[in-house]
């Protein structure tokens, strides 16, 4: 009497309990008992044993495996550069499980916030992962006046130029002098090129 077992299909996700495998038998005397396709099995080694019409009995192992844990990777490749702008971007990988994945690459366009992003692998096991995309604070142009114009028609006024938030350094602040009497507008930028005035 032979009993022979064989794998019919491995675990597709890890901590899965979807394998099965066929025990059959052979030689002896039929009919056999124990025989059939089991399923519903988690990764491990299995002993089946198999008797026949006289009570014989032989024993086959199985081992059933499965793939690694699919690990999904978030990762920032640039935060916003600007207050409310939508340029940040994040790179999603994917490791274990069975490649080939989806949901994976480079996603652009972000605005300021948290993204979860959700891959799945060739047996469609999946994996979430999350990243925060940041911005700047709004950046702030103020402007102080230092001293009037001291004789009608001169020009001896002068200002104060500051910057806050954005990214440092600034352009565009600083004292200006030399003013007549009027309204100035002064323009600012910050290290990544946002403006304010």
């Amino acid at each position: 009497l032979v009993a022979t077992c064989s794998v019919v299909s491995h675990v597709s996700c890890n901590g899965g309990t979807d394998g099965s495998a066929d025990v059959t038998a052979s030689g002896g005397t039929a009919p056999y008992t124990g025989t059939g396709s089991f399923t519903g099995l988690a990764a491990g080694t299995y002993t089946y044993n198999v008797s026949d019409a006289n009570g014989c009995t032989a024993s086959c192992s199985v081992t059933i495996t499965e793939p690694a844990v699919l690990v999904a990777s978030c990762s920032v490749q640039s935060n916003v550069t600007c207050n409310g702008g939508s340029d940040g971007s994040a790179s999603v990988s994917a490791s274990g499980g069975t490649a080939p994945y989806g949901g994976t690459g480079s996603f652009t366009g972000l605005a300021a916030g948290s993204y979860t992003y959700t891959v799945t692998d060739a047996n469609g096991c999946t994996a979430s992962c999350s990243v925060t995309i940041t911005e700047p604070a709004v950046l702030v142009a103020t402007c102080s006046v230092v001293s009037h114009v001291s004789c009608n028609g001169g020009s001896d006024g002068s200002a104060d130029v500051t910057a806050s938030g954005g990214t440092a350094p600034y352009t565009g602040t600083g004292s200006f002098t030399g003013l007549a009497a009027g309204s100035y507008t002064y323009n600012i930028s910050d290290a990544n090129g946002c403006t304010a005035s």
